[in-house]
């Protein structure tokens, strides 16, 4: 597609209002044909700013599922404040589009068993699919905190739910079109990766990315090009999905603009959040209770064993110092370091902050921890209050890169123990 085809398209003045429209208190970045973006944070507010873009050599727009009420605050300092809410959208990553039509199916059907009447829907442009959930389907507070403030952790904790929920029905209904073999082979991969001891693993077929669930994350805008395939990111109707073919999202097939993400019911998400905060809480206990039992050392867990996080922290800090200070304490404490050990370390770590905290202050954190009966493990890698909240969050092949497998840093040195054994 030429740059003369990319522009004719963007100056649609029904392409332009679907982008506008979706936009709004979104930060919205242009896409170029090798993948880069455009400079962040950016939105869109008016026609002009698209063929701006699309001048400059866009060919694609991205928008966060994040909502701010000042989007070109993103980045700075405080701007976590700003947030006033925020969309979920799954993301259904597959090789092949007939897999990803199953996996709509299933999902759609799973959340409108939980009440949910108003699922979006899109063809992503590429080979798979988005489907959506508007924040304003959500409840105002969980757990007496305003659900605006709990992204990433809220939606990592729907996605996991529903994902689970979903797991048994979606094996079924792929098994129902293509056998073991035929679903390997369609995905490039041998049989013994997709099957388990209790059959197929569907999300080997059909990932469910978690990476929407990170913060600053953008997604494919609805009406947005697909930067390499140049097909129309499609808004569809439920009953379109199993008849659409990828060349209906040829731009040039375009006719009909439909929201995304536009339509909603107040409280119609209660019943899935409410499950799924549940379903979190059941499945951490497991998780702790598992790292407990494997956390036995006859000596420490050296520090070059660290999560980056850690590595991070320990190069000193400005700010959440207090928070790193009880992240430091239970990660050595879960791995074997003595408390003597502790205090020192940490002690020499406190002279690399600035400002630092008091002596007597991170002394006395140290005994407090010590004196309690249970060895606790630090905060989860999706608690929103740490980590990323000040900054120290830079994953790596370990922790999954941006899709962080890893859920708590003391599991991050578990698997490095293992493979270094």
């Amino acid at each position: 597609m030429s740059s003369r085809d990319v522009y004719a398209y963007y100056n649609r003045e029904d392409v332009q209002e679907a982008l506008l429209k979706v936009s709004k208190n979104r930060e919205v970045a242009g896409v170029f044909r090798d993948g880069g973006f455009s400079k962040r944070p950016n939105t869109l507010h008016y026609a002009k700013d698209v063929t701006m873009l699309v001048r400059e050599g866009a060919v694609a727009f991205h928008g966060s599922l994040e909502r701010w009420s000042n989007p070109m605050s993103v980045g700075s300092e405080k701007y976590e404040k700003g947030r006033i809410g925020w969309d979920l959208i799954l993301d259904m990553d597959c090789e092949n589009t007939e897999h990803g039509k199953v996996a709509v199916r299933v999902f759609t059907d799973s959340l409108k068993k939980h009440g949910i009447k108003n699922v979006s829907v899109k063809f992503t442009g590429g080979t798979g699919f988005h489907v959506g959930v508007p924040f304003e389907s959500f409840p105002e507070n969980v757990d007496y905190e305003p659900v605006s403030a709990q992204y990433p952790s809220l939606a990592r904790k729907i996605v996991g739910y529903i994902c689970d929920f979903s797991r048994g029905k979606f094996e079924k209904e792929l098994l129902k079109k293509w056998n073991e073999e035929e679903l390997a082979a369609k995905v490039g991969k041998k049989v013994g990766e997709i099957v388990t001891e209790d059959g197929i693993n569907p999300y080997k077929v059909v990932e469910v990315d978690p990476v929407l669930t990170s913060p600053r994350h953008l997604f494919r805008l609805p009406y947005s090009l697909h930067e390499r395939s140049h097909l129309v990111s499609l808004p569809l109707r439920a009953g379109e999905v199993d008849t659409f073919k990828k060349e209906d999202a040829s731009p040039g097939k375009v006719r009909f603009i439909r929201d995304f993400l536009g339509k909603s019911s107040p409280g119609e998400a209660d019943m899935l959040v409410t499950e799924a905060v549940d379903w979190h809480a059941k499945h951490e206990k497991k998780v702790v209770r598992k790292a407990r039992r494997d956390a036995v050392f006859k000596k420490a867990v050296p520090l070059e064993l660290a999560p980056p996080c850690v590595k991070k922290i320990l190069d000193g800090l400005q700010d959440g110092k207090k928070r790193s200070l009880l992240i430091l304490i239970n990660y050595m404490s879960s791995l074997g370091w003595k408390w003597e050990q502790i205090t020192e370390t940490l002690l020499k770590w406190n002279e690399k902050n600035d400002p630092r905290l008091g002596e007597t202050y991170v002394r006395t954190q140290v005994r407090w921890h010590e004196r309690r009966a249970k060895t606790m493990p630090p905060p989860n890698c999706s608690n929103p209050g740490y980590y990323d909240n000040f900054g120290v969050c830079v994953p790596d092949a370990t922790c999954g890169w941006q899709k962080k497998t890893i859920k708590n840093p003391v599991n991050y040195a578990l698997r490095k123990m293992k493979k270094k054994s």
